[in-house]
């Protein structure tokens, strides 16, 4: 899954479930906040995936005016309504034999949400103006960055279309949650900046590193690529600096545990503590700030959750 930037264990999950599922036909249910790239998700599917020879279509439906998207998605005739001076394709039919991603797939109005789930049933679209049923073969990929099930609560979302997308459910973990990938990410947006931009930036520094590491990253990877890209066009250098980098908002940025901020002085060994104490507290912490959950505590810190349920039975025991 060369796409992606990143060996965290949050990703190493994605990889290994993207690899089970792209070679499926089963629609793909991919959520995630904004920014965390669900569209590059999408695409890396349709890359490995049994159809990367057919076409790949992305449709943002948030995008499409309620009025217009019946037409933009299964095309239309000409004369149908006021404006359509020709017969076109709608994007069903343009990713048949391929993929078509259906991104923000909340926004869509319950009527038009009741064509596509006849379309998912009976693999047939009708154009706007038209009689005669036209059949298309393509995967369903959607995403939202919000719950669905919270919409159906709401009356927001049909049930059967719900679980006629939700087969194959993909998760896609925030930035703050990645780890070292932040910096790894970081230091490919440098490279691609400097080169575009001409500038001669070849590294970031440890302290823009710490900076980029503990920022909370509320606007995930996109954020990221907006912070990295501000830097390299507004200033100059081979080495990217933590001023550099405008992270003003202090609130949003993740605090160490208190562990790490006690620095003893120098040649005193008054505060030196043991190295199970210190592990101790940075997993109690982790998994305080994750609210009891051990299983994105051990994401944070990027090891098993066996590994965090094994330490806490022996210091309890001990």
């Amino acid at each position: 899954m060369n796409a992606f930037i990143g060996d965290s264990l949050p990703m190493k999950m994605l990889y290994k479930k993207l690899k089970q599922v792209s070679c499926s036909d089963a629609p793909v249910f991919i959520s995630g906040e904004s920014g965390t790239g669900k569209e590059l998700c999408a695409s890396v599917l349709h890359k490995y995936g049994k159809r990367h020879q057919g076409p790949f279509i992305a449709v943002n439906c948030a995008a499409i005016p309620s009025e217009l998207f019946e037409s933009q998605l299964f095309g239309h005739l000409r004369g149908a309504f006021t404006g359509a001076s020709c017969d076109r394709d709608g994007y069903t039919m343009a990713a048949d034999g391929g993929t078509l991603f259906l991104d923000e797939v909340a926004e869509l109005s319950l009527d038009v949400q009741s064509k596509l789930l006849r379309f998912l049933q009976t693999g047939q679209v009708i154009p706007v103006g038209a009689t005669a049923p036209r059949v298309v073969d393509c995967r369903i990929v959607c995403a939202t960055n919000v719950d669905p099930s919270v919409l159906v609560r709401e009356g927001r979302f049909r049930e059967d279309l719900y679980y006629r997308l939700h087969v194959i459910p993909v998760a896609l973990p925030p930035l703050r949650d990645r780890g070292d990938d932040i910096v790894e990410i970081a230091r490919a947006l440098v490279a691609r900046y400097a080169g575009s931009e001409g500038k001669a930036f070849q590294r970031i520094s440890h302290q823009a590193e710490l900076a980029l590491r503990c920022y909370s990253w509320p606007g995930n990877v996109r954020e990221l690529e907006n912070v990295i890209r501000r830097a390299v066009v507004m200033h100059d250098g081979e080495q990217l600096t933590e001023h550099m980098l405008e992270l003003s908002v202090a609130a949003r940025r993740v605090p160490l545990p208190p562990t790490f901020k006690q620095v003893p002085d120098e040649g005193s060994s008054a505060h030196v503590r043991p190295l199970w104490m210190i592990e101790r507290d940075a997993i109690e912490h982790a998994i305080a700030a994750c609210g009891g959950n051990i299983q994105r505590a051990a994401a944070l810190l990027e090891v098993a959750p066996s590994t965090l349920y094994r330490k806490r039975l022996v210091w309890k025991t001990s």
